[in-house]
């Protein structure tokens, strides 16, 4: 029967006007639809939709007997048409919640009761954490952190200087608070500290966000967000203070390992060529998520054996320039200038080479535009910042760690 699902309305107003259209806004037809259209109610009072919708707000309350609440059992009320289906007799913003609909009142007090639930919830799983964090620290052997190999102690070193460590805080704050670079991009910034907690010379901070730090309930083990949680040093087997254990980093940097130094030159370099790849792109409009992809990794790698960092960004101008005059000619699409990038960047870079034409370096950019790692390299470990960036090639680099400490003034003669 067609009352079984018709809204009971109760009118507020005395307003004869007002209550009619209250009545036949909710009223229904034979066929269990609304009898007449919203568009003919604005028609006929003049009113804009806004306005309509205020007056029967004010104007009246409809209810459906035939829906109870969840909890007290009174009729539950319905806002508007586009809440309610007459054919049905549902409501539609409640037809796939699994618990039965609850009046306003219930409602808000069930709200107020997921809430105290959940914060109880929030409280235990923040005791989990900490006592699994607990474990972790206890765990942690203290380190001599002047025996550390070349590497960790360049990544470690970088990373105190950019999180400008204090003098009496052990605790590095979250690299999304950090207002300098450590490395060319975000990726290399989170792999580096993934690789300094791996091997267990960070570690993360009692009191990091909340959310920056989760249990697996399964397994128990810890997951961080690199980006959001603060880490602390372990303590170091002579009480070394903070100062000191900077001094230590800092003069393991004097004592270079050759390969060590390779292994550090590559990842940079890399990193900021593909920087400067970017930068070239967004300057030209060549405008892709995957713009960078592996070939034109692959082709920057295999062509910083022969070339160093300041020619290979020559290289890189230089090809994105000609696909950008060959974007404009319109004979190709632009994802096909896109696939001919890698191989654009072969063919520029051979035929130079091939032809051993000169290929003028790029200078190093300003020290405000440089990751920490980046200076830390040329100027620190490498010793000759701008001849570094302009003249070393990867081919050559373990060479030169050898000369530097029997012929300092003829590196670069």
């Amino acid at each position: 029967m067609i009352e079984d699902f018709a809204p009971f309305v109760c009118l507020l107003t005395d307003n004869e006007t007002d209550s009619a259209f209250c009545l036949r806004y909710w009223a229904l037809d034979v066929a269990r639809a609304w009898s007449e259209p919203f568009d003919n109610l604005l028609a006929d009072s003049g009113l804009s939709k806004w306005e309509m919708t205020t007056l029967l707000k004010s104007a009246c309350r409809a209810y459906l007997p035939h829906l109870r609440c969840g909890l007290c059992r009174n009729p539950l009320e319905v806002g508007s048409r586009s809440n309610y289906s007459p054919r049905t007799g549902s409501l539609i913003k409640f037809g796939k919640r699994l618990r039965p609909p609850l009046c306003s009142a219930c409602d808000k007090a069930a709200r107020v009761d997921d809430l105290a639930a959940h914060f109880f919830q929030v409280l235990q799983h923040r005791d989990r954490v900490n006592a699994a964090l607990k474990q972790l620290h206890e765990s942690a052997r203290p380190l001599d952190f002047s025996k550390l190999n070349y590497v960790q102690s360049f990544f470690l070193y970088s990373a105190l200087v950019a999180a400008n460590a204090g003098p009496d805080n052990r605790v590095i704050p979250p690299l999304q608070s950090q207002s300098e670079a450590l490395a060319p991009s975000a990726e290399l910034t989170n792999d580096i500290y993934v690789r300094l907690y791996m091997d267990r010379i960070l570690l993360p901070y009692w009191s990091s966000n909340p959310d920056a730090i989760s249990l697996e309930k399964e397994t128990g083990a810890l997951t961080f967000n690199i980006r959001t949680c603060a880490w602390m040093l372990p303590h170091d087997v002579t009480g070394r203070s903070i100062d000191e254990i900077l001094l230590a980093l800092f003069q393991r940097l004097d004592q270079p390992d050759p390969k060590a130094v390779e292994e550090l030159w590559y990842l940079v370099a890399v990193e900021e060529c593909k920087r400067y790849f970017i930068s070239q792109c967004e300057r030209f409009r060549f405008i892709h998520p995957s713009i960078y992809s592996s070939n034109v990794d692959t082709s920057i790698r295999h062509y910083l054996d022969r070339c160093s960092i300041g020619q290979m960004w020559n290289i890189i101008h230089y090809s994105i320039k000609n696909l950008a005059a060959l974007a404009q000619e319109g004979k190709y699409t632009r994802q096909h200038i896109y696939n001919m990038i890698p191989g654009t960047i072969r063919r520029c870079a051979e035929y130079r080479l091939a032809k051993d034409e000169e290929i003028h370096p790029w200078r190093r950019p300003s020290l405000t535009k440089e990751s920490w790692i980046t200076s830390i390299l040329l100027d620190k470990v490498l010793k000759n910042g701008e001849a570094s960036f302009e003249m070393l090639k990867g081919s050559s680099v373990v060479k030169y760690v050898e000369r530097m400490f029997s012929n300092p003034c003829a590196l670069f003669r």
